[in-house]
């Protein structure tokens, strides 16, 4: 696993330089220079750590908007179990009842049910699929790459943002 967090890590570098050029010649220097000084990924995280800093703001915009990482470099994570912290890569068909933090990727479609207040989110990459059916006073925010896309269903006064 270790080996594994520094190979994605040492990718991250690549991605986060890249990343910076673009917004560079994007004329957005503001970005560019908080992407040069982020160290938010060191290397040494173990996998819960690491699923933490996909959760964050600043992670998710990261990975939303630079496509990072690639499909490939989530399957590695597969064998790891990282269900247990709300990631799901290339699950198929699944649904979730109350999931506060839900990441989806890849071949997986999930009905999202939402009824109790509470803040939830959903994230989904590089392909993957959601329904969220929304209800009662129930708030879920929701970020999506390129590649992914959502429907959904919202009744009382629920709200999807």
């Amino acid at each position: 696993m270790n080996d594994l967090i520094k190979s994605i890590q040492s990718d991250w570098v690549k991605a986060k330089a890249k990343a910076q050029k673009k917004c560079e010649r994007a004329g957005r220097l503001d970005v560019a220079q908080k992407l040069a000084t982020c160290q938010m990924f060191a290397g040494y995280e173990d996998l819960e750590d690491l699923i933490r800093l996909m959760f964050t703001p600043q992670g998710i915009e990261f990975m939303t908007s630079f496509d990072f990482p690639d499909i490939d470099s989530f399957r590695k994570f597969k064998p790891y179990n990282p269900e247990r912290f709300g990631v799901y890569i290339d699950s198929g068909h699944i649904s979730l009842t109350e999931a506060r933090n839900v990441f989806l990727v890849g071949d997986t479609t999930a009905e999202l049910k939402y009824r109790q207040t509470a803040r939830n989110r959903a994230y989904l990459m590089c392909g993957a699929r959601a329904t969220i059916v929304a209800s009662g006073y129930s708030v879920v925010k929701v970020e999506i790459d390129r590649h992914s896309s959502i429907a959904q269903l919202v009744t009382d006064h629920a709200i999807v943002l």
